[in-house]
This record gives structure tokens, C-alpha cells and sequence, in this order.
């Protein structure tokens, strides 16, 4: 995971002085410059492998322009969405490079764009076609430099994070990336976790203040951040044994729309539940769905779901080893995404996968779809959907 790091640049700073937008930028042309003439070099490692580091103070956030990972839009292009890439490199993008280490992990937030139309897979929820939407990537890695389980590793199962937008002066309970109709593509590369999480588009709130939590959980933990009614801020609870990063997102006040903000926050519908009951009644359907999807296997999927013959398709991979599916199920939505064939059969034969991913809405069960692949003796891939019977 970890490369020899050659600065192109090292300035330190006292602990009370903060680094100039101009400075930043100059580090991140500099550091463009030098990936662009080290494109032609072979592997998987990253084009640039040197950093610049600039050190605000021991044992605090540390903002700087970091060539250690990749680049937002190069984690994109690792999802074949090009468009998406291209929003990355556009003016309206935001690039941050903030890290922060807490709870035996280093959590860096490399950038965000919002905006309509980024991206070539379409996003629906109830029917509604979502295209207007924030996307932050983030890199995961352990503090202690130990690289994190490959997605083939069992351990790698065993990984839980939550990322979402929070908006200051409203719950977060009730407003996060679940509630605004989020979701998440994840890449492992050189022992570090990317994660592209999207969502509606929070620049409507910018000037609220917004957040970007990275916790360790599965919802969002009440536990690990303290909410003031008072005054609206969100903050980390210092005592809390675990990974609860919080980022505030630099985004440009002006981008701010009071009357789209006020629609939104309508339409969402606010639950009647306490902060409380909320993160409980979602934990218990959490465990309904994984007790249920325990039963699964290839040869038990038959006998608990039935295959939507409307989501059957051959699949060929790519010169990449990835394949891409699209489905459409009336009356529960519809998806799409990208696997590495290698991922799901590597060390086996023909036959379907053990992997199942899944996705379920507040309808528990009867909202459940559980994605199964399987190759043929040709190197085809057919996916189909399956919903419990």
C-alpha cells in the first residue's frame, strides 16, 4: 500500500497558520504536471507518488494536496463513468485533500462536485429518476499503515463505514444519506479504500453548513457525534472509541437556494420518531434482512426467492475483467452498477457466486433484491435479481 515519497514540495507552517487557497492550488498544478508526464508508466500504482505535505499542527486535521492517493476522478474512471470523471475536472468541483486520524484510522476527504447530469449510471428511487446530486470520494486506510483487505479477503466482508452529508442545524438522525436517497461504489487500491458516496444535492444548504461524517458504523451513530439543538452544531464526541471523522465541506455559500432547501426538506417527510427510536427501528431491520440473507447459498436460493426473469441477462466481461448490469423491477425500483468478474470467481469454477449483494428500503423485506452472478463454462457472466418468495 505505501510508496517511497519524494516531495515536490515541503513547506512547514507554524501551528496557527493556514494554508492559502493560492498555495494549495499551486501544489495541486504542480503535482497534475508531473502525473500528466508519468502516465505511460505501467502497474496499478497511482501516476504520481509524491506528496506535499503542509503540517498545520501535531496530532490536528492536516490539509494538503495529496498525490499518495488517487485523484477523484481517477477512482471514477476505475467505474467506467467517464462523465463522472469529467464533473471531477470541472470548475465546479471542489478539491479538499483533508485528512484526519482517529480511532486507528486515517479518513481523507480528496473532493466533491454537485450538479446535474454527472454521471452515465442513472440513480432512481420510487419511480423518480434522480439526477441532480452530490458525490464526495473519500480514501480509507488503516492509521498504522497495514493494508486493508483486499475485496476477495472474508475480512474485507467485515469492514462497515458510514459517509454521509449532515447538514448544520438539523438532526442528523433524520437527515443523512440514507434519508436523502444515497448510496456508495467502493474501490480497493494499494490497501487504501475509495468511496464514492452520492446523494441528493446538499449545495442548496450551503449556507446552513454543511459536514462530512466517516464513522465506522452502519447508519448513522449517535453515539460517535453530539448534535446541539441550540445552535445546530454537529461535533465529534471525543470520547467515543472508534472511527468518527468529521469534515466541514467548503462549499461556496452562494450555491445556497433557501426555497429548493425548504421544498426538499418537505418532501422527505419527516419522521415523528425520537433520535433515539429511529437508529433502533433501523438496526432491527438491519438484522431481519442479514438473519434472512444467512439462509442463502447457491444451492438454497431457489428455495427461499424467486428469479425475476425480467433481470436475466449474458453478460461479457471487458478488457478490464468487469461486467455491467442494469435492471428494472416494477413496484421496487431500479439499478445498475459494475462488478470484477475476478473478484466474484476467482479460485472457482462455473457456476453461481456466493457473493450476493443486496439493497432494501424502509419496506424491509418485501422491498428486498439480492443481485446473483454466475459464470458459464464461455466466460459469460449472467446476472439476474431475485426477490424473496
Amino acid at each position: 500500500m505505501k510508496k517511497n515519497v519524494d516531495a515536490l514540495l515541503k513547506q512547514a507552517l507554524t501551528p496557527t497558520q493556514a494554508p492559502g487557497v493560492q498555495l494549495n492550488q499551486e501544489i495541486i498544478r504542480q503535482a497534475k504536471e508531473r502525473e500528466d508526464m508519468g502516465k505511460k508508466r505501467a502497474g496499478k500504482l497511482p501516476a504520481a507518488a509524491a506528496a506535499a505535505f503542509i503540517v498545520l499542527a501535531a496530532g490536528s486535521v492536516t490539509a494538503y494536496a495529496s498525490w499518495r492517493y488517487l485523484a477523484p476522478e481517477k477512482v471514477t474512471e476505475h467505474f467506467k463513468d467517464a462523465k463522472l470523471a469529467e464533473a471531477f475536472q470541472s470548475k465546479t468541483a471542489v478539491t479538499v485533500n483533508e485528512q484526519q486520524t482517529i480511532g486507528g484510522y486515517r479518513v481523507t476527504l480528496l473532493g466533491m462536485v454537485s450538479g446535474k447530469d454527472l454521471t452515465h449510471f442513472q440513480a432512481s428511487a420510487g419511480g423518480e429518476i434522480l439526477d441532480d446530486r452530490t458525490y464526495a470520494v473519500t480514501a480509507i486506510e488503516y492509521a498504522d499503515g497495514t493494508p486493508m483487505p483486499d475485496t476477495s479477503d472474508e475480512a474485507y466482508g467485515e469492514l462497515s463505514f458510514f459517509v454521509s452529508p449532515l447538514i448544520k442545524g438539523y438532526d442528523p438522525v433524520q437527515y443523512n444519506v440514507v434519508t436523502m436517497r444515497g448510496g456508495y461504489s467502493e474501490l480497493m487500491q494499494d490497501g487504501v479504500l475509495y468511496r464514492v458516496t452520492e446523494c441528493d444535492n446538499v449545495e442548496i444548504f450551503a449556507d446552513h453548513g454543511l459536514y462530512l461524517c466517516v464513522s465506522d458504523s452502519t447508519f448513522y451513530d449517535n453515539q460517535a457525534y453530539r448534535f446541539d439543538k441550540t445552535t445546530g452544531e454537529i461535533a465529534r464526541k471525543e470520547g467515543y472509541q472508534g472511527l468518527n471523522a468529521l469534515f466541514e465541506l467548503p462549499i461556496d455559500k452562494a450555491k445556497a437556494d433557501p426555497q429548493a432547501a425548504a421544498e426538499y426538506l418537505k418532501s422527505l417527510a419527516e419522521p415523528e420518531k425520537t433520535s433515539d427510536e429511529v437508529p433502533k427501528a433501523m438496526q432491527r431491520k438491519e438484522e431481519e434482512i442479514e438473519q434472512w440473507m444467512e439462509k442463502l447459498t447457491p444451492d438454497t436460493i431457489d428455495l427461499y426467492a424467486k428469479r425475476v426473469e425480467s433481470t436475466v441477462q449474458t453478460l461479457t466481461p471487458d478488457s478490464d475483467g468487469y461486467v455491467s448490469y442494469q435492471y428494472k423491477i416494477k413496484g421496487r425500483g431500479s439499478g445498475s452498477g459494475k462488478i470484477c468478474v475476478q473478484d466474484y470467481f476467482e479460485g472457482k469454477g462455473a457456476g453461481m457466486s456466493e457473493q450476493f449483494p443486496y439493497s432494501y428500503s424502509d419496506a424491509g423485506l418485501d422491498s428486498l433484491k439480492i443481485l446473483t452472478f454466475t459464470l458459464g463454462e464461455d466466460g459469460t457472466v449472467t446476472f439476474a435479481v431475485y426477490i424473496p418468495k
